[in-house]
């Protein structure tokens, strides 16, 4: 209804004018927020998942080294005949292994829970002589199991992480390996300037362990149960400290267990303290064996402004185009009483005036018309300016995402191999095979080689690599790329069919990269034959000209008509847990190189299954060798 028709009812048009008005902002708030929370909810989603990933490799490392420890027969004579001598030695031993992994200490323990023998053992805190029976993990190792424990230092009264394996002789356990690891470089790492989110780790109890604001640590966000109680102080856990609840209030629950809180705001400085309260988005995340939980935080302001500024928005523009409406009824009216006066003053007019006063009214009409198109272009603009900010901050973070998970696919197998061929070494080292142990290790320094190039392709968002046209035999890359898929599970349903020339052919490409090509087509060609059947793979290299011509062929189902034209582009995969970058990336090496890369489906006459060409360029040097 317009609102020139609302004379008869003059108090119902100011309360419809004024609701639509609340209804139209509130509305605006509320959908500009909701979007802003769930863009910030799968930011925080993925960060939660990096350091995650990242607190659990550090965590990780540190795993062998009671093991090593726990293998070394001066330790278990130390145990089995305490002598001085002997304490002497496994001090400097211990002191040595320490120094090597960068721990805080090592330090043996005998079945009663005395240490006899520790790195730090010239320290005022030396742990030589102290008991520490009570502590978890001196109880799960000398059951038979792997101890892992975090708290205060009961003698340096520093916390830690603590890791311990029994020390097995003859099938008895004779002492317990423990090794503390300080935790502290993490929150450095965490405190970065400039970063825009809170960072916690709660304990299997729910205590807070480590955190970017000291003023976190050692706080529950829930009271604690009388057992959990009783736990803490019989393990001494946190020595004196009486761990009280951190003042919050969580708003809104999700599904996936984040939440929108309340929580004290940090104040800057080189000693933060808090002041004020502000609301935040929690998103967690499980990590280890432990039962810790990682929980990253965000302020919302920026969310909260958007809403406003959106808000703000819709009402002015309500309340322009209102006006302009009722500004136009106002001259209407105007014009209508000065008509009608000079009607009454001027008959001999009235044909004439009649004719002004529907021209004038045309007028007014087209005005009103042209005053409300230029209001709603100017919502229009104003909504795609909005939209282009969108696109710009979901760019950047769909680069981050990326880059992310392109680092992450691309390391899984080489981690994959490096963990065979480390095991197998210990294993060689174990029975004296030093030749075997040695081979392995160099195919490990390879490995690290080719982690190295993985992560240093992150450079060429900025540069270009100087390395991606550099001589590398086809035949000693592929063979290496063997190597490591060898290791893989259920790599012996794999039959290889290789084509070679009599002579090797030296192509220009970066050597890893080649390698990485060759890993990515292999394995997908394994993933894709049904675990059940033999895999047959055809790798045949032809020479055309200056170009040396690769083949690879499998025997599986072949690939979708409707993705061949997608199956190089970023994240498209057809694998229900793939995340789509392998052959992206392996194009974009390959496209450094300046060659490329193509696939087809082999007809059923040919076999059927999909077939990679891979077209490179020889290196001149050995066409002119070739010459002489």
């Amino acid at each position: 209804m317009a609102f020139g028709k609302w004379p008869l009812r003059p108090a119902l048009a100011p309360l419809l004018a004024v609701g639509s008005l609340v209804m139209l902002t509130w509305a605006s708030y509320a959908w500009v927020k909701q979007r802003q929370l769930d863009e910030l909810h799968r930011t925080l989603d993925s960060r939660a998942e990096l350091y995650a990933a990242s607190i659990g490799g550090a965590l990780n490392k540190y795993e062998f080294l009671p093991l090593a420890v726990a293998q070394s027969d001066a330790v278990a004579q130390l145990l089995e005949q305490p002598s001085a001598d002997k304490v002497t030695q496994i001090n400097a031993y211990l002191v040595d292994m320490n120094r090597r992994a960068g721990a805080f200490a090592v330090y043996v323990l005998d079945d009663k829970g005395t240490t006899l023998a520790s790195s730090n053992w010239q320290d005022r805190s030396s742990y030589v002589g102290v008991n520490y029976g009570f502590r978890p993990y001196f109880k799960n190792a000398i059951a038979g199991g792997i101890g892992r424990f975090y708290g205060i230092g009961f003698s340096t009264f520093e916390a830690g992480y603590f890791i311990s394996q029994p020390v097995l002789r003859d099938g008895r356990i004779i002492g317990i390996v423990a090794a503390k690891v300080n935790l502290d470089w993490i929150e450095q790492s965490w405190r970065t300037p400039g970063a825009g989110e809170q960072i916690w780790v709660k304990d299997a109890n729910g205590v807070i362990i480590l955190a970017t604001t000291q003023a976190f640590k050692f706080k529950t966000l829930a009271p604690l149960s009388p057992a959990a109680k009783n736990d803490i102080s019989e393990q001494r856990q946190f020595l004196q400290e009486n761990l009280p609840i951190l003042p919050h209030k969580v708003l809104r629950q999700f599904a996936d267990g984040a939440s929108v809180m309340t929580l004290e705001r940090q104040q800057s400085g080189d000693t933060p303290a808090l002041s004020g309260s502000a609301d935040y988005l929690a998103v967690n995340r499980s990590l280890g064996p432990l039962q810790w939980q990682i929980t990253v935080l965000a302020e919302l302001d920026q969310v909260n402004e958007a809403a406003r500024n959106a808000a703000m928005a819709a009402a002015l523009g309500w309340a322009l185009l209102l006006l302009a409406q009722m500004y136009a009824r106002q001259r209407r009216r105007r014009i209508a009483d000065k008509l009608n006066a000079q009607q009454t003053l001027a008959r001999a007019y009235e044909q004439l005036e009649i004719k002004v006063e529907q021209r004038t009214a045309d007028l007014v009409h087209a005005n009103g018309r042209l005053q409300a198109e230029v209001a709603e272009r100017e919502r229009a603009e104003q909504t795609l300016r909005y939209a282009q900010a969108e696109l710009v901050q979901s760019g950047k973070l769909a680069a981050i995402g990326q880059m992310a998970a392109g680092v992450t696919h691309e390391l899984n197998q080489p981690l994959a191999a490096l963990q065979t061929f480390s095991d197998n070494a210990k294993v060689f080292l174990a029975r004296g095979r030093i030749d075997d142990a040695l081979d392995n290790l160099s195919t490990i320094s390879d490995l690290v080689k080719r982690l190295g190039y993985v992560t240093s392709q992150l450079k060429g968002f900025a540069r270009r690599s100087d390395d991606a046209r550099k001589p590398v035999s086809v035949r000693q890359a592929f063979a290496q790329t063997m190597l490591q898929i060898r290791t893989r599970k259920h790599s012996q349903r794999l039959t290889l069919h290789e084509s070679w020339l009599e002579d090797d052919i030296i192509v220009l490409c970066n050597a890893i990269g080649l390698e990485q090509v060759f890993t990515n087509l292999i394995t997908n060609a394994m993933d894709a034959v049904p675990e059940s059947e033999p895999v047959h793979i055809w790798f045949q290299v032809r020479r055309e000209g200056d170009l040396a011509v690769l083949h690879i062929t499998d025997n599986g189902p072949g690939i979708p008509l409707a993705s061949l034209d997608k199956i190089f582009d970023p994240f498209y995969t057809t694998k229900e847990h793939g995340l789509g970058l392998g052959l992206s990336i392996s194009a974009g090496i390959l496209r450094a190189a300046g060659s490329a890369l193509a696939v087809r489906n082999r007809s059923a006459q040919e076999g059927g299954g999909a077939q990679f060409t891979i077209t490179l360029s020889c290196d001149p040097g050995e066409r002119d060798e070739g010459h002489i």
